[in-house]
């Protein structure tokens, strides 16, 4: 396969994983496909992929990906692997203003193929793969290169190009980003507020427990015990087997299995109660532009901004985020630039924004003044 792609000039790639049933999730099957031929190369049989990372990172070899950020950052995680010169179908067509932007929606617009949705949650971890479910796989990069030449193409009509390329390169940039095990996390479960200090108590003990089980048996925490069933527990409190399986979601089988353990969670838990105040305070996210908060001449910047905003994204026939964020549009009404070029300063804007819509950025500002 290497020897193959050795020269072409464009590769379409895709991954899936086993993240709905593993604990450590892990990359199970990349896609690869050039304008000839399509690819399955199977990370769990060979043991040596290093010989594609060259190819995925040179410049001179466009990549098109869909949805790109996930995949970027999971084959980093498990291979190192580095892109350049991206191209992503997903954004691209957001940038375009296109209705659908999930890809089994563009396949059957443009090619009038469906995709057999019930393979979209499936065990990619499993061997062998039926083969219905490597046709689905295959289909997923099949038609990511020709679809790239109608979006570029209309990229370029639309003079849309200098966003969608800061899009993709900021997308080529993606790295994991390790999120380890939260022992606080049960405070968020829906319900943890409801519970009396012994309830939550005995949530925090079922939490810990049900994260052991699942990194040990390598299963996600959800196939181990649910959320509702673990609030269940916390509230209803159970003191013996037979009182155990009346609680919803655990079955004979999962009495047998982590009954004793899930008493003994219980019996700790009211031992060792924990008022709501106790809960850890996540301290406020605050607009990296202003250390205070906005004052009244702010707020109105901000809903002027965000009303041209609206309505630039109406003219331009795409989602308001396309255009600007939120986010942005809070720190543009903090910091107040009085030039045009001000708005570029310390990456207040893209480029692409400032070209195309700075003059009228400002032109709102100063109508605030």
């Amino acid at each position: 396969m290497l020897s193959e792609l050795r020269g072409k000039p464009a590769l379409a790639i895709d991954t899936e994983s086993n993240s709905l049933y593993a604990y450590h999730e892990q990359v199970c099957l990349i896609q690869i496909s050039t304008r000839q031929d399509d690819y399955l190369v199977d990370p769990l049989s060979l043991r040596d992929l290093s010989g594609l990372g060259p190819l995925l990172a040179i410049p001179s070899v466009l990549k098109v990906l869909h949805g790109a950020e996930y995949d970027l950052s999971v084959l980093h995680r498990d291979f190192e692997f580095a892109f350049s010169n991206l191209f992503d179908t997903m954004w691209a067509s957001r940038i375009l203003g296109w209705p659908a932007h999930g890809l089994a929606a563009l396949i059957k617009e443009h090619y009038g193929v469906e995709l057999n949705k019930k393979y979209q949650r499936a065990n990619w971890g499993l061997r062998p793969l039926p083969r219905e479910q490597l046709h689905y796989a295959r289909q997923d990069t099949h038609y990511l290169l020709p679809l790239h030449d109608i979006q570029a193409q209309e990229l370029d009509s639309q003079q849309r190009w200098p966003q969608a390329l800061h899009r993709f390169n900021k997308l080529a940039r993606s790295r994991w980003e390790p999120r380890g095990f939260d022992p606080d996390g049960f405070w968020r479960l829906p319900g943890a507020r409801e519970l009396d200090p012994r309830g939550r108590g005995v949530l925090r003990e079922l939490f810990l427990f049900r994260d052991r089980c699942a990194r040990a048996e390598n299963r996600p925490t959800f196939k181990v015990l649910s959320n509702r069933t673990l609030v269940a527990l916390s509230g209803q409190r159970p003191h013996d087997h037979k009182s155990l399986c009346r609680i919803k979601g655990i079955s004979p089988r999962l009495a047998r299995k982590y009954g004793q353990g899930l008493l003994d969670c219980i019996r700790r838990g009211v031992r060792q109660a924990l008022p709501w105040s106790d809960r850890p305070r996540t301290p406020k996210r605050r607009n990296r532009y202003s250390n205070e908060r906005p004052s009244a001449a702010c707020k109105a910047r901000f809903e002027a901004l965000r009303a041209w905003r609206n309505d630039f994204a109406v003219r331009r026939g795409v989602e308001p985020d396309i255009v600007l964020t939120n986010q942005v549009l809070w720190a543009v009404a903090h910091r107040n630039p009085d030039t045009q070029a001000g708005l570029a300063h310390d990456e207040l804007l893209a480029p692409w924004q400032v070209e195309e819509f700075g003059r009228e950025l400002m032109a709102v500002l100063q109508n605030e003044h």
